[in-house]
């Protein structure tokens, strides 16, 4: 199956919001009120405090103003996966909210993304979404002008999808990604999009 992997921008709000106050969690409620909010809050701030509301309001005004980046797969008209990836200087809180240190860099913040989250819809997991959305992203970033991308995995179990919502380390590997950093709970892995010099 096809998917056309599209760059969120403020059009693409109600999309955005649609496919997260419905399919995106239908089968993890619990996880149904972050819309992508958690790796830009403070660390300081107490996650369980805020409710789908909060999230829901900064997430949409994030993307009306163009601060909130990522990719949307369609199949058809239908949203079935969403790939959370920022620049790095847009995810502040983002290593605090891994409980990992920043990985040192030699060069910009504004020439490194992060890729944070997966959220495929549960009736088109394992059909090759998370891979198109991978593939598109670093197209994109690439044309763009990054440098590299991180990503994140969690040393999880194969079978635990809950434990995949940062990409399973395979795929990330089979993209091209190396081993930068092993840390406790999680791999730090990087791509090159273009010579570093």
């Amino acid at each position: 199956m096809s998917y056309d992997i599209v760059a969120l921008t403020p059009k693409h709000q109600g999309d955005y919001l649609a496919y997260f106050d419905g399919p995106a969690f239908a089968d993890n409620p619990d996880w149904a009120g972050c819309y992508c909010h958690f790796y830009f809050c403070p660390r300081q701030l107490d996650w369980k405090s805020l409710g789908s509301k909060e999230n829901r309001d900064a997430i949409a005004a994030r993307i009306a103003v163009g601060e909130m980046e990522g990719y949307l797969a369609y199949s058809g008209q239908e949203v079935v996966g969403w790939l959370n990836v920022q620049p790095r200087h847009r995810a502040p809180h983002a290593f605090m909210r891994l409980g990992i240190a920043p990985t040192p860099l030699d060069f910009p913040e504004t020439d490194i993304a992060m890729v944070l989250c997966f959220v495929v819809h549960p009736e088109h997991r394992r059909r090759g979404v998370a891979t198109a959305l991978l593939e598109g992203a670093l197209a994109e970033l690439a044309a763009r002008g990054f440098r590299c991308v991180e990503a994140y995995p969690f040393k999880a179990d194969e079978e635990d999808l809950s434990e995949h919502y940062h990409g399973p380390r395979q795929l990330f590997e089979a993209a091209g990604f190396t081993l930068l950093r092993d840390d406790a709970k999680l791999c730090v892995l990087r791509k090159a999009l273009r010579p570093c010099i």
